[in-house]
């Protein structure tokens, strides 16, 4: 039990780190939280995918193929510059916002699309296993929950207090430059895929 405990705090102080997935969520969550809370469920939809690879052992496969994970950078880094494109094209259209489904979609696309996450759980989760009785790929499904559940926690309660701090401001969502802040911050989160 004590390393589970490690590994929930350890695991809450990474999640909390500035990195690409929580600097998306305070990114999508300045407009609209339900915005932010959409793409809070799609990411850790991500890591369900991340953990159910640790568990049918995958991670080996990709691990040693390097072309798999420099495909994974690319396309991350292309997927967010067209985000920060869209960002700016739906602004000037004056077109509808992304409905729910696209909001999902976009967490759950930018999990998968960043490598960081899947080295991330190679690296970290072996590390804190916890019993030698139980098999190797059910103490990852159960570190796994762990880490997706803190990380909803975490996610949502970004989503909120970002976007209640934007209405205590009294910041005008709806003024051009929020989607000039919004798109620079996507293209840095894509160029911090790159340069891993």
């Amino acid at each position: 039990m004590d390393q589970i405990l490690l590994f929930l705090i350890s695991s809450l102080a990474l999640t909390l780190m500035p990195g690409p997935d929580i600097l998306f969520v305070l990114n999508q969550s300045l407009e609209n939280k339900k915005s932010g809370l959409l793409i809070s469920v799609g990411l850790c939809c991500g890591l369900i995918v991340h953990t159910l690879i640790l568990v049918f052992g995958l991670s080996v496969f990709i691990e040693t193929n390097e072309y798999m994970i420099d495909y994974l950078k690319y396309f991350g880094t292309v997927y967010l510059f067209y985000l920060a494109y869209d960002e700016l094209n739906t602004k000037f259209k004056q077109s509808s916002k992304p409905n729910n489904t696209n909001l999902f979609l976009r967490g759950l696309y930018m999990n998968l699309v960043n490598p960081k996450v899947l080295l991330f759980f190679i690296a970290y989760f072996p590390n804190f296993l916890f019993s030698e009785t139980l098999s190797i790929s059910i103490q990852f499904l159960i570190l796994g929950l762990i880490f997706i559940s803190q990380a909803l926690i975490v996610f949502s309660s970004v989503s909120i207090a970002s976007n209640k701090l934007i209405l205590f401001l009294k910041i005008n969502t709806a003024n051009y430059r929020l989607s000039y802040f919004k798109a620079l911050v996507f293209c840095v989160i894509g160029l911090s895929i790159l340069f891993y």
